[in-house]
Parts: C-alpha cells; structure tokens; sequence
C-alpha cells in the first residue's frame, strides 16, 4: 500500500508532502500493493494511550468481559496501542486483573499502567477509598509477576510511608514511577524525581495545587525537565490555559497526552452503574454523585482534536499523542513513521477527525 498527497510525519519529527508506503505490515521504502489518496489530510502514527481504564462498557479491571470489543473500538478511534490502566484495588484482585490482562493475546496491549494502590486517600479523586495501602514492596512484586513483567508504568504518591523503597524497586524491575494522587510537597517530589520517578499522572488532577510559597508536586513537574507530565486534553479535567500553560513548561517533548477514558467511553451521555456506585455522564463531564469527576468519556483523538483546534500542529501533537507514548512501553517499532516500524497509521481529515485507520497495514476505516 502506498498513501499519497497527504502531509506525512517524518523521522524528523516535521510534517512532509510525501507518501509513505508498507507491505505485509511493515513500512516500506516502496510498495506495489495499491494506492490510498490522502489529499489534504495529514497522516501521523497510530496513537498511543497510556493511560486508559475501558471503553463502550468494557472495563479492563473489575471486568471478565472480552476486551476485544472495546479495542477495535478504540482502533477505529485511530488509537493502535494502549496501556490498560487497573485502580486501586485489594492485593487479589490485582493480581487476577494484572495476570488477565497479561494474558489477553492482542499486540494492542503494550503493557500495564497500575494506577494505585499505592496512593494517597486525601487525593483519590474516584479511587475508592478501602482499597488504597501503603506502599509495600511485597505487594509490588505480587504485581509484577502477576502481570509478567508487563507492568510499565506504576503511579504512587511518594510522600506515604513506604514509597521510597517502591521506587527503588521499581527501577529494578524497569518499571517507570509515576507521582499521583499525591498531597506531596515540592521537596517531596523533587527527592523522589532524584530518586527516580519520571513522570506524573494525569497533570493538575488529583494533586496539591501550586501555590505561591509551596509550588507542591505540581510546581516540580512542571519545573523540573526530568519529569515526563500526562495532560488529558478532554477540556474537563484541564482548561485549555491550563494545557496551554503545561505545555510551555515542558514543551510537548515532555508532555504525554492521556485520555484516561473509562469504561464508558463512547457510550455518551447517560446515568450507568458500575460495582457500587452510579457515573453520571453530561455534556461529555463524567462524575460521581458528589460532582467528582471520575475518569473520562472521550478517547485519545479526541483529545488530539482539541489540540489541533487550539493551535498545537499535528507534528507535534504526533510527539505528544505517539511518540513519547510508545518510549515509556518500551516499543521500538510504534510511535513512528519508519521503515521497519509496523504499518499502524491514522489519517486525519483538515478538521483533524479520524478519516481511515491502518492497523498492522490492513485498513480498519
């Protein structure tokens, strides 16, 4: 397959009026095998989404539903390859969530983000509060074996008890640590970024706020150029002067766009039951009953459409939506338009909507 007349990114992180070819599921330096006219559209890798919980009523924890309805959704969505992202929850059902999900045969799933739970219960946002524990490296390495050395990305709030021995621990096994759902102060963080976390989750939510004489673990994010930074771009969880303002701190070269879509994403508005509790979905926001925003209704490209529409080009949404996504899973054949690299691609009409979606260079829109 050849896709021509569009405006392509390159190895050089720029967008180029080229074509780009692939056969047999791999990008080529030519192709006999058909053409695709991409005229006026922009065509990026496959996005990448690190940071995910379910989506059309399929929850990748808590769930024994198939998951392959929710990643063909997902693919049509022009994401290609996700992290899926349990929650706190007990030791057991962890380990039957991490082992599940390590198993799931589809080369989609590029490993596992634990988002808990090792957290902070003054910060958990929609985390339930009886299953957040203190950091315990037993329970890590439960974890890690339970997800077969998959696990990739583990958010901690690195002020509680017990966390500095995690991080230590995590930097053996090659997982990344992720500050989150954390009342930690500057000083706090800035010794676990020393000590090796290099990232945080979800970029203003579920933090201590910046303040004038106490900038927090936001304020050291922000600042220090060690620290990889999530961003959901739904424009719920963060205003766009606020994505705006992360953006110029880091630069998109350390901004990982997330979604951390839940299970309801792409079933709209509506009231839906999950284990306990009810979500309420309006106008896109998805809430408790106490006006908490629990998780997101809207997928990665949509995030990267909001983006598009505030003024970021699509080679640098291209950086932040695939390229830095695919550096924290490890993957040395995703996140670029390559030869040698899979054929996962996404066309984006002018208006940055998803136009067609190849998957291992079979088309799927």
């Amino acid at each position: 397959m050849k896709i021509v007349g569009g405006s392509v990114f390159g190895s050089d992180h720029q967008m180029h009026e080229t074509s780009v070819c692939f056969e047999n599921g791999i990008i080529t330096e030519t192709s006999t095998e058909g053409v695709y006219d991409a005229t006026g559209c922009y065509v990026l890798p496959g996005l990448i989404d690190t940071h995910i919980h379910g989506a059309r009523g399929i929850g990748f924890y808590w769930s024994k539903e198939d998951l392959l309805p929710a990643l063909s959704w997902l693919t049509r969505q022009g994401i290609t390859g996700i992290l899926p992202a349990t929650c706190s929850e007990t030791p057991d059902e962890l380990e039957e969530d991490l082992r599940r999900l390590a198993s799931f045969p589809d080369d989609r799933i590029l490993g596992i983000h634990a988002e808990g739970p090792f957290l902070n219960p003054v910060n958990r946002g929609g985390m339930r509060e009886n299953r957040i524990q203190a950091p315990n490296i037993d329970t890590l390495q439960r974890m890690y074996d339970a997800s077969k050395g998959k696990l990739k990305i583990l958010t901690l709030a690195p002020e509680t008890e017990g966390a500095d021995a995690v991080i230590d621990r995590c930097l053996e096994l090659g997982i990344a640590v992720s500050m989150g759902h954390t009342s930690a102060t500057y000083d706090c963080a800035k010794k676990a970024v020393d000590r090796g976390a290099t990232r945080l989750t979800h970029t203003f939510n579920g933090m201590r706020g910046l303040s004038l004489r106490e900038p927090g673990v936001l304020g050291c994010g922000l600042e220090d150029d060690r620290v990889m930074c999530e961003l959901i771009c739904d424009l719920h969880h963060v205003s766009a002067p606020a994505i705006r303002l992360a953006i110029r701190c880091k630069g998109y070269e350390n901004i990982t766009v997330i979604s951390d879509g839940s299970r309801f994403s792409g079933l709209g508005d509506g009231e839906y039951f999950q284990e306990d509790r009810m979500i309420y979905i309006k106008n896109g926001l998805c809430t408790l009953a106490d006006g908490t925003i629990s998780g997101s209704s809207r997928c990665l490209s949509d995030g990267a459409r909001n983006l598009f529409h505030m003024g970021y080009p699509p080679e640098q949404i291209a950086v932040m939506a695939a390229v830095n996504p695919a550096k924290v899973c490890g993957c040395t054949d995703r996140g670029e338009l390559k030869v040698g690299y899979r054929a996962d691609l996404v066309v984006f009409d002018q208006d940055f909507r998803v136009k067609a979606v190849f998957l291992k260079g079979q088309q799927v829109v």
